[in-house]
């Protein structure tokens, strides 16, 4: 819907979530504060007259982005602002005409270089710095610094050679591994690049990826997008609405075990629109009954986010999980421009030690919450026992049937992130990573553009017993003190 306001001068103060608002012909201010809702979606056009935007004091800016006549600013409350024909206002940092607060104004160039942008693109889109507080008229970085910390094991009351144990297993040149990295907080224990690789090297998620995607999904139900875990996926995906579909619960798509099986032989991989071919599926099975495991459910997983809160899934894992870590990641697509959510992102390791650390810390990165650690309890704990699996994260069972606190991120090849977060403990490794074809491409075109790893797989109850005999020293501390073809 369009709100339109007189045709004279006017003063719109938008309130009301997913409208557009339309001045007309005068000469229009536009207020953007904290007054408005939480989450709420707004878009501006005005091309006629002389129109501001006033950006008050006290507004928390998470991201902003800019194309060369519009812009896209995202709050830190989940406020998403619209400005289309942004080229042609006016825009007042810190000024609020009710408030009789007056500064200087700046047209739309200016107003990029406070960003840190210094030219409009010509075509395309660019991102302005992040986490930023108004202050009066002045932008203030509101990033309180994070940087690792080189710590040896025995200073975190860790076993030395209980860590070198794990690490020179990994380094076993028949596993491949490009990189791998023990962290207790944001204290690095161990660190190990390959030869011609090192801390700004990228490796490549295979399904890791899916974790990245079922966190994405608890922050849409976080911020109420989606309504609950028990809603039908229909609600989210109308082609199959009035289908057998509609008996499939978004717990079921996140557990694996929709009841409809992927198309053989991993063929999603090979297809321009992968949307649209893990919608061409049957339901085989009642959901709930049979875990199986599927690439097609979790690209899916994709299309409701992409449903629910209006954004692609980079857009959303922008602003909600890589600008507040301050990850620069690539998130690759399929031909059709559906991110790729059951796979294919690629960052630094010590990114994805990052995105493990905040999970490990009940779903907060200094000080702010990321996710609630409600949508982690449930997500990384069996959702049955058809399987050790919850929501696109794997649970542990190490051998003669013991089970450990802590549970993982597993892709192809042996790519892994676990977690334990009783004692923020976070252990990830990578296999040697190659992209292959275009190198500013990041659309899967198999065979000319796409991913490739060594395999490098790792013998789960071994490993998981090297990560448990490094972390156990902290739990006796504490207590005493208190896969499929893609991956």
């Amino acid at each position: 819907m369009t709100i339109n306001y007189s045709p004279g001068n006017d003063i719109i103060v938008p309130t009301i979530n997913n409208e557009t608002y339309r001045g007309l012909d005068g000469d229009d201010i536009y207020i953007i504060s904290n007054a408005i809702p939480k989450h709420s979606l707004i878009t501006i056009i005005d091309t006629n007259g002389k129109n501001i935007i006033q950006l008050t004091n006290e507004l928390e800016i998470s991201s902003i982005r800019f194309s060369r006549d519009s812009s896209r600013i995202e709050l830190s409350n989940g406020v998403s602002i619209t400005i289309n024909g942004a080229d042609k206002f006016f825009f007042e940092v810190g000024g609020n005409i009710t408030a009789g607060i007056n500064v200087d104004q700046k047209n739309y160039d200016e107003f990029l270089s406070l960003f840190g942008v210094q030219e409009r693109p010509i075509i395309g889109i660019v991102d302005g710095d992040v986490n930023l507080k108004i202050k009066e008229e002045n932008l203030i970085s509101d990033n309180k610094s994070f940087s690792w910390v080189l710590a040896s094991p025995d200073s975190k009351g860790l076993d030395e050679i209980e860590v070198n144990n794990l690490m020179e297993f990994v380094k076993n040149p028949e596993f491949n591994t490009q990189a791998a990295i023990l962290i207790v907080g944001n204290s690095i224990i161990a660190e190990y690049y390959n030869e011609g690789y090192d801390e700004t090297s990228l490796a490549t998620s295979w399904s890791v990826a899916k974790s990245f995607t079922s966190t994405l999904i608890g922050i849409a139900i976080d911020d109420g997008y989606i309504g609950s875990i028990d809603d039908p996926i229909t609600d989210y995906l109308p082609e199959w609405k009035g289908k057998d579909q509609d008996n499939i619960l978004l717990k079921h798509l996140l557990a694996m075990q929709s009841g409809m099986a992927d198309h053989p032989l991993a063929g999603v991989v090979f297809v321009p629109n992968m949307v649209e071919y893990s919608l061409d599926r049957e339901i085989i099975d009642p959901p709930g009954k049979v875990f199986r495991y599927s690439n097609e459910d979790s690209m899916l997983l994709g299309e409701i986010l992409k449903n629910a809160t209006g954004l692609s899934v980079q857009e959303y894992a922008n602003q909600k999980i890589f600008n507040i870590l301050e990850i620069n990641d690539k998130w690759w697509t399929d031909q059709a421009g559906n991110t790729v959510t059951y796979a294919s992102l690629d960052m630094t390791p010590r990114d994805f030690a990052k995105f493990g650390l905040m999970v490990a810390q009940e779903g907060k990165w200094k000080d702010k919450e990321v996710v609630s650690s409600s949508w982690l309890d449930i997500a990384t704990v069996n959702y049955s026992d058809l399987a050790p699996y919850g929501f696109q994260w794997w649970t542990s069972n190490g051998s003669n049937g013991k089970e450990y606190d802590f549970f993982s991120a597993k892709g192809l090849d042996g790519q892994l992130i676990y977690v334990w977060p009783e004692i923020d403990l976070v252990f990830v490794r990578f296999t040697k990573y190659q992209h292959v074809g275009d190198k500013d491409s990041t659309i899967v075109n198999f065979p000319i553009t796409y991913q490739s790893t060594e395999s490098g797989n790792l013998p789960a109850s071994y490993i998981e017993e090297l990560l448990y005999d490094v972390g156990d020293n902290l739990i006796m501390v504490s207590d005493f003190i208190s896969v499929s073809d893609f991956g």
